[in-house]
């Protein structure tokens, strides 16, 4: 169960990461862009961390408190779903 965890957490990181990097290529381009609601999806169902790091890899949307706090606040949620899942799972 936690290696599939795992995968499905590096799966959606590296998509939001490479996203966040096709995203910054469009709009030098200047090309249509990637809707923000795909960026917010894709972090709040787990890529949390390929978001932070596609933010400051790329310099893209860091001028953005609304990507910083919705990263902020899945970290937190899958924080604490773990947590839990970890309790339940010792007390039985």
């Amino acid at each position: 169960m936690w290696r599939l965890l795992w995968r499905v957490y590096l799966f959606v990181g590296i998509l939001t990461f490479l996203l966040y990097g096709l995203d910054k290529f469009l709009a030098k381009a200047e090309w249509k862009r990637i809707p923000e609601r795909w960026f917010h999806t894709l972090t709040l169902l787990g890529g949390f961390g390929g978001a932070l790091i596609g933010m400051h890899f790329f310099n893209h949307k860091t001028n953005k408190p609304k990507f910083k706090w919705i990263i902020v606040a899945a970290l937190i949620l899958h924080s604490a779903a773990v947590v839990i899942v970890i309790a339940r799972l010792s007390w039985f």
